[in-house]
């Protein structure tokens, strides 16, 4: 019987998936140390690293990536960001209506995100069928950081959850989107301002709203 070494299957690409995965748990341990802002900067590193494994697989090839991904996105973009706004917001199990709803959007949150990534391990389509979990996840955490009422961190909540499983073509970041994408990305790490997030948020909420409309009409051109 042939016995396989997981550790030498790993390659290159699998690295910075690994990469993504322990940065989500590290932000989760920040938040616990009430390092929010830290915590912040680790789950944009995370979505950096998931864009980086998927560029260095696509030219060098990745032999377990497809599997190992959907794990550290269900760490960094599916659980984590719900525990980042469920810290900011100090929720608790109570049957106030605003503690209700934040509670229900982020069970809402998980299982669609989970639904999602496995939909698209399983598909064969060269785009993203429904927001991508790193988009999803950059609305909430930054949304819970400019400190935007309780009930609108719960909305944006249904609405990425939505968004995760509709049936919606998504460009993929690759080409002429990936250097704009990189670089709001690093602006949020490196400036601790409101007009940073602001300005990402309004990156993220282009991409959720033009997405489909350009691979619509680039399908029409085709």
């Amino acid at each position: 019987m042939k016995r396989t070494d997981i550790v030498s299957m790993l390659s290159l690409a699998d690295s910075f998936t690994i990469v993504n995965g322990v940065l989500g748990l590290f932000a989760m341990f920040l938040l616990l140390s009430g390092e929010m802002r830290w915590a912040f900067s680790f789950i944009l590193l995370a979505v950096l690293a998931d864009g980086l494994d998927g560029a260095v697989a696509r030219r060098v090839g990745g032999s377990i990536g497809v599997y190992l991904d959907q794990f550290a996105d269900m760490v960094s973009f599916c659980a984590v960001p719900l525990v980042f706004a469920y810290y900011a917001y100090d929720v608790s199990f109570t049957v106030a209506v605003e503690e209700v709803a934040f509670l229900a959007a982020a069970g809402l949150f998980l299982v669609c995100g989970m639904l999602h990534l496995v939909r698209y391990h399983v598909g064969e389509e060269s785009y993203f069928v429904g927001i991508t979990t790193p988009a999803a996840a950059i609305v909430v955490v930054t949304l819970s950081q400019l400190s935007v009422p309780v009930w609108a961190v719960a909305v944006s909540m249904f609405v990425m959850a939505v968004l995760m499983v509709a049936g919606l073509p998504y460009p993929k970041i690759r080409g002429w989107l990936y250097i704009p994408s990189v670089a709001l990305l690093f602006l949020a790490v490196l400036f601790d301002a409101w007009e940073t997030y602001l300005v990402l948020l309004a990156g993220v909420t282009i991409y959720a709203v033009a997405g489909p409309m350009y691979m619509l009409l680039r399908e029409e051109a085709l």
